[in-house]
């Protein structure tokens, strides 16, 4: 009996000294991860690099090893003590990394010279930060840049809403020299990004002068950005990295895509019969249906014509982008289309802005006009028709209400 109670006796005391082992065994191994520092195995490949985008030793890759999550910085001290911030404050978790540096620092690649290179880890839970120092030559580097000069935005202030008045920008610099890239936008204050259009000089990296114009998108039917105060950036960014930026303000007004329609309910002719010397009248409405005004001019309605007469002789010559209402009929004797045409609405009924006449949005007006045929058409019974005109732009709406009207000789 008493030896079965030694026997117990030893074996307790031998699984009690195993525990014991075990967590000595344990709180060893802790205290040898917690004793190691949570920044290792820093390295630079190569130490020496040329950033001149020969592609060779262009870049430097720099390894390390983070034990726990940490802020990691990574800056340059040159010859005159100077610091140069790669990285500054980065939240990494524990890992292997490796960052790629180029020479490249704030847009410019560093000038030749020998460079301590430091890279400080301070974790966030537990530890003592660690600051670790390489050795980092550059030599042959491109420390040409190229140079963006005399960017000019005019008009500062543009409407682009097809009314042929300050409708697009122009945006003109110089390149110093070629670029590997460049890119020129509107950028507005919620950080979204518009694209100019291509140079209309030269290709867009190439050294000396460039232009683009700018009508917002709505010459191809789009709407332009919302109306507001932008900046015109330009970046030209060559091989090696170098980087230059400039800016312009502009603002936008008015802009928006102009939308009219003749009302087909409201055309009416005053007679299916018109005697040689006699006098053909239409009425008809016209409505603007978009959210932007329309430019109009004369003559004003209820101006008349005869069939020798056009609205250039009446002394209003096509103006591009203003709106207006055509008359036309098969054969017409002048040669061109809608050589009669009248203002969408008479002077009171129109807003004026900067000496131009305006249709407002949602508006509607009557226009009436007169044709006295003095010469007979090819056919004695022709189809007269409407239109509505965006001068230099398009037909907005083409033989409208087509009426065939017998001319009476």
């Amino acid at each position: 009996m008493k030896q079965t109670n030694h026997r117990c006796a030893y074996q307790s005391v031998a699984k009690a000294g195993i525990l014991l082992l075990l967590f000595l065994l344990a709180a060893g191994g802790a205290g040898c991860t917690l004793n190691r520092p949570v920044l290792e195995n820093v390295r630079v490949k190569p130490e020496v690099i040329s950033p001149n985008a020969d592609g060779v030793d262009d870049v430097a890759r720099i390894f390390y090893t983070l034990r726990h999550t940490s802020k990691v910085s990574i800056y340059l001290v040159d010859e005159q003590g100077h610091k140069h911030a790669f990285r500054q404050d980065r939240r990494r978790a524990a890992g292997d990394y490796e960052a790629w540096f180029s020479g490249v620092i704030n847009d410019r690649v560093l000038p030749n010279g020998h460079y301590r290179l430091f890279i400080e880890a301070r974790p966030l839970d537990r530890g003592a930060p660690v600051q670790i120092e390489r050795s980092l030559t550059i030599e042959n580097a491109d420390n040409g840049v190229p140079t963006i000069e005399n960017l000019s935005v005019y008009p500062p202030v543009f409407t682009p809403n097809r009314d042929g008045v300050d409708d697009r920008i122009t945006v003109g610099y110089s390149l110093a020299e070629e670029a590997a890239r460049v890119d020129a936008y509107l950028l507005a204050s919620d950080g979204t990004r518009y694209p100019l259009p291509e140079d209309q000089i030269r290709k867009s990296t190439a050294a000396g002068r460039h232009e683009h114009v700018y009508h917002g998108g709505v010459d191809l039917g789009a709407e332009p950005p919302p109306d507001g105060d932008y900046t015109v950036v330009v970046e030209a960014v060559d091989a090696a990295g170098n980087r230059d930026v400039v800016r312009a303000k502009v603002t936008i007004k008015d802009g928006g895509v102009p939308r009219a329609w003749i009302v087909r309910s409201h055309v009416l002719w005053n007679t299916d019969t018109v005697t040689l010397g006699g006098t053909l009248t239409f009425t008809a409405t016209v409505e603007n249906i978009g959210h932007v005004a329309i430019r109009t001019l004369g003559p004003p309605p209820g101006t008349t014509y005869t069939t020798r007469e056009t609205y250039t002789s009446k002394g209003y010559p096509t103006s591009d982008g203003a709106f207006r209402l055509g008359l036309d009929y098969e054969g017409n004797s002048i040669g061109r289309e809608y050589p009669y045409r009248w203002q969408l609405g008479r002077d009171d009924e129109l807003t004026v802005v900067d000496g131009e006449k305006y249709l407002q949005p949602g508006q509607s007006v009557t226009i009436s006009g007169h044709l006295r045929l003095l010469d007979a058409p090819p056919r004695t019974k022709p189809y007269f028709w409407l239109g509505l005109l965006h001068e230099g732009v398009r037909k907005v709406e083409d033989k409208v209400d087509p009426q065939q009207i017998n001319i009476d000789y």
